[in-house]
């Protein structure tokens, strides 16, 4: 993840794009291009997926996580993310798998991702 989080701070660099230096959240414009970025991303997946066209739906994979990098350094999380994706899988593997979808079961565990973001303020 962090090599991946370097090739788009580069590219962020190379357009002005903001990265956060700490934690933050960013204004209600960013975060509303970043929302319209992602999804469009993941609707040009969907796309790929109808026409049974691999090589763009690989393409598009790829982009899905260029635009989730990018908002990860928008927000300043790029120091905390492996710690939080581990927290967030735990949390996924206390689930119960349903054939539709993973839902919550008896053993669910909540991530605490705070826990990660304390202090930094």
């Amino acid at each position: 993840m962090k090599k991946e989080l370097q090739m788009v701070r580069e590219f962020h660099e190379k357009f002005n794009v903001v990265v956060g230096k700490e934690l933050t959240l960013i204004d209600e414009e960013n975060s509303k291009n970043r929302y319209e970025f992602m999804k469009e991303e993941v609707d040009e997946y969907f796309e790929g997926t109808q026409k049974e066209d691999l090589p763009n739906i690989a393409k598009e994979l790829c982009d899905i996580l260029y635009v989730t990098y990018g908002t990860i350094l928008a927000h300043g999380l790029q120091d905390k993310m492996e710690e939080l994706f581990e927290e967030v899988h735990k949390s996924n593997m206390s689930k119960e798998y349903h054939p539709v979808k993973a839902i919550k079961g008896s053993d669910y565990k909540k991530a605490d991702t705070e826990k990660f973001l304390k202090g930094s303020d």
